[in-house]
C-alpha cells in the first residue's frame, strides 16, 4: 500500500518577480463570479485566474499562458521536496480565528478517502479540459482528518514563529501564510499521523473525481499520478462551515405556498434580527423564508415527520431534510441559486422568487455521514475561508 502523503517540489510564484502575492493569487475556480474575474485580472497580468479559469472555451490559451510564465521565470519550481504549512486567519464576530494544515500530495485511495457531496457533470467537464491542457494540479482539494492530530499541532507551533515564505491577503482581507517544511523528521511524522486518520473531502469533489479519471487514462505518462495535491487539516476550532441558502422560483400563490408548508411546519412572520437568533437553535429542523419582502420563521411541527427520512444520520442534516420535506411540496421553475449570507440572498431573490435560509451544517454530522460512505446534497457545506489558488501548484513529472 503506497504511503498516504508525499512531499513534492511545488511550482511557486517567483518572489524575485512578484512583490505582493495578494495581486497574483485568487479564490478557487468555482466561486469566482464574472465581476470577481474582472477585478482579479485588473490586479496583475500574472493573476492566477488567467490560468485557472477558462472563458469561451479558450483552454489552449491557458496552456500557453502557463508555459509562458514558466519560460519567463514568473513561476519557478522549488529546489527541494517539501510539505507546505498553510495558515489562514479570519474574523468571525470581531474575533480572530486561525485555521492551519499542510499542502501535500495525497494518494487517491477511494477506500480511505470519503467524498461527502454529489457532483455536477458540467464542472467536471471543465476541470477535465483544464487538467489535460496544463498537466498540473492547479489548486489543492480540501481534506479533513476525522480526529485531532497531535503532530500537526506540534509542527504548526514550531513553524508559526518563523518568517513565512509567503504572507498575503485574500479578497476578504483574510491573512494567508505559507511555510516550507523540509525537515525530514517533521515530514515523516506528519505523513505517519495523517496516514492513520479517516480522511473526508471538504471541498474539491469535482477535482478529486477528474484527477482519478485522469490517473487511470494517463498513469503510464507521468510519475506519481495516483497522487493529487491536497490541503489536509484536522478537526480544529478554526473549521468554519457557513450556511448555504436556497433561492427558488416557485409556481404558487401566497395562499398555496403557505398552505403547503403548514402541512409540516408552524410559520410565523418575524423581523430579520429575530430570525437570525431563532436559527441558532439546533433543537428541531427549522429554516427562514424571505418572500415578497417579508421574513418568516418555519419550524417542524412534529418530530414524526422526520420518519419520512429513514436514515437517522440524514435527519441531522438540514440541507437533506429541506430537499426531502420542503422542495417536493412545490413546482419549481428553473434552477436553484445559492448564497451564503441572508443579505445577498435577499438581494438575489427580489420580489418574484423565494429564499429559504438554512442553518449551517454541523461538522460532526458531516464527518459521521461521510465516514459511513453516504453523500450529502450538493451545496450542503461551505467551508470558510476558501483556500487560495496560485500559492502552490503541482506540475506532473515524467
Amino acid at each position: 500500500m503506497p504511503q498516504a502523503l508525499k512531499p513534492f517540489r511545488a511550482t511557486l510564484y517567483n518572489k524575485e518577480r512578484i512583490e505582493d502575492f495578494s495581486d497574483v493569487t485568487c479564490p478557487p475556480y468555482d466561486v469566482i463570479s464574472k465581476e470577481d474575474l474582472r477585478v482579479l485580472r485588473n490586479r496583475s497580468l500574472f493573476n492566477f485566474s488567467r490560468v485557472l479559469l477558462a472563458e469561451k472555451n479558450d483552454y489552449p490559451i491557458k496552456r500557453k499562458t502557463f508555459e509562458d510564465w514558466l519560460d519567463r521565470g514568473v513561476l519557478v519550481q522549488d529546489d527541494k521536496d517539501s510539505l507546505y504549512l498553510y495558515e489562514q486567519q479570519y474574523k468571525l464576530n470581531s474575533k480572530k480565528i486561525t485555521r492551519y494544515g499542510v499542502i501535500s500530495l495525497l494518494y487517491m485511495d477511494k477506500q480511505a478517502i470519503f467524498p461527502h457531496e454529489r457532483t455536477h457533470q458540467a464542472p467536471k467537464e471543465d476541470r477535465k479540459k483544464i487538467i489535460r491542457v496544463v498537466e498540473a494540479n492547479l489548486s489543492p482539494i480540501f481534506v479533513i482528518a476525522a480526529a485531532r492530530l497531535k503532530v500537526l499541532k506540534r509542527v504548526y507551533n514550531k513553524y508559526k514563529s518563523f518568517k513565512p515564505f509567503i504572507n498575503c491577503k485574500d479578497g476578504d482581507k483574510n491573512t494567508n501564510r505559507l511555510w516550507k517544511i523540509q525537515d525530514p523528521e517533521d515530514i515523516k511524522a506528519l505523513c505517519k499521523d495523517f496516514s492513520k486518520a479517516k480522511l473526508i473531502i471538504a471541498d474539491g469533489h469535482h477535482r478529486f473525481e477528474i484527477s482519478y479519471d485522469y490517473y487511470k487514462k494517463f498513469k503510464n505518462k507521468f510519475k506519481d499520478l495516483d497522487y493529487l495535491m491536497a490541503f489536509l487539516t484536522d478537526c480544529q476550532k478554526g473549521l468554519l462551515i457557513m450556511p448555504t441558502h436556497r433561492i427558488v422560483n416557485i409556481k404558487a400563490s401566497d395562499k398555496e405556498f403557505f398552505a403547503q408548508l403548514e402541512k409540516y411546519f408552524t410559520i410565523k412572520q418575524v423581523k430579520q434580527r429575530n430570525l437570525e437568533q431563532k436559527l441558532k437553535a439546533r433543537d428541531i429542523f427549522s429554516f427562514g423564508i424571505y418572500r415578497k419582502k417579508k421574513t418568516y420563521f418555519a419550524r417542524l411541527n412534529s418530530i414524526k415527520h422526520l420518519k419520512k427520512i429513514s436514515n437517522k444520520l440524514y435527519q441531522e442534516l438540514d440541507s437533506y431534510v429541506f430537499h426531502r420535506l420542503v422542495l417536493p411540496l412545490f413546482q419549481i421553475r428553473g434552477n436553484i441559486e445559492y448564497s451564503h449570507t441572508i443579505e445577498e440572498a435577499k438581494r438575489i431573490t427580489g420580489e418574484k422568487r423565494t429564499a429559504f435560509f438554512l442553518r449551517p451544517a454541523d461538522l460532526d454530522s458531516v464527518i459521521k455521514i461521510s465516514s459511513k460512505g453516504y453523500k450529502l446534497p450538493q451545496k450542503s457545506t461551505y467551508f470558510y475561508p476558501k483556500l487560495l489558488s496560485g500559492l502552490v501548484v503541482r506540475r506532473f513529472s515524467r
